[in-house]
């Protein structure tokens, strides 16, 4: 059994919000239409529904919040701040995507944030959240299998299959990192790279098949029509 710890300050959402800010608004200069899309239905979507909407009352998720603060907003920003994970992803899917920069810029802000919020005292009023997630381990990996598995089925190349696997892994990895390197997620490495590994990589097959067999084409369709 283990959980899955976060403690920061409240301020840590301030500078947080500012990189959405600054994230969403590249999304929009370099004309991202579908990583916007997934930023918002993944982080609104899948997020805030199964974080808030399910975790929150059934114990599985657990928040410490100051005094008077509003737990769904809470969860809104929290969720919101994981759509970039869903963005990043669509932006791996790309051929016409730098791939580095995005992922440069990813890595340096969630590091930066972790460490500004305990660097510049703007607000330390302490948020702890928590996730149990014994009875879940094997669910998780089961959907890993099942959709690696989808993948080689349908005849993707093992290159490409490979290439999706590091790219779950490496999306969650940048944020598992800048918060076990600052001190906001306690714990061991290897309990980080384990996350790594499975937590994102049980929905890219999915999202990749939802890409490749129509978003991309839809939105090429649009594209021409203009």
């Amino acid at each position: 059994m283990y959980d899955v710890i976060r403690t920061f300050g409240a301020d840590y959402i301030l500078f947080d919000l500012i990189f959405l800010a600054i994230f969403i608004g590249l999304l929009l200069k370099f004309n991202k239409k579908i990583p916007l899309l997934a930023f918002v239905l993944g982080g609104l979507g899948i997020n805030l529904l199964v974080d808030w909407g399910i975790w929150l009352h059934t114990g599985i998720r657990e928040v410490i919040l100051p005094l008077n603060w509003n737990v769904f907003w809470f969860f809104f920003w929290f969720s919101l701040s994981y759509g970039v994970e869903y963005a990043y992803v669509f932006l791996m899917f790309e051929k016409k995507s730098n791939k580095l920069g995005w992922t440069l810029l990813i890595l340096g802000s969630w590091i930066l944030i972790a460490f500004l919020s305990q660097l510049i005292p703007l607000n330390d009023t302490t948020i702890t959240t928590i996730r149990h997630m014994s009875n879940l381990r094997n669910l998780r990996l089961v959907l890993v299998l099942i959709g690696y598995a989808l993948l080689f089925i349908l005849k993707y190349d093992w290159k490409k299959i490979a290439y999706l696997f590091f790219i779950g892994f490496l999306i969650h990895f940048m944020m598992e990192f800048s918060l076990f390197v600052s001190g906001i997620r306690p714990g061991s490495f290897l309990i980080l790279f384990e996350n790594s590994l499975i937590e994102f990589n049980m929905g890219i097959p999915f999202f990749y098949l939802l890409y490749d067999k129509y978003l991309k084409n839809k939105f090429k369709q649009k594209t021409v029509k203009r």
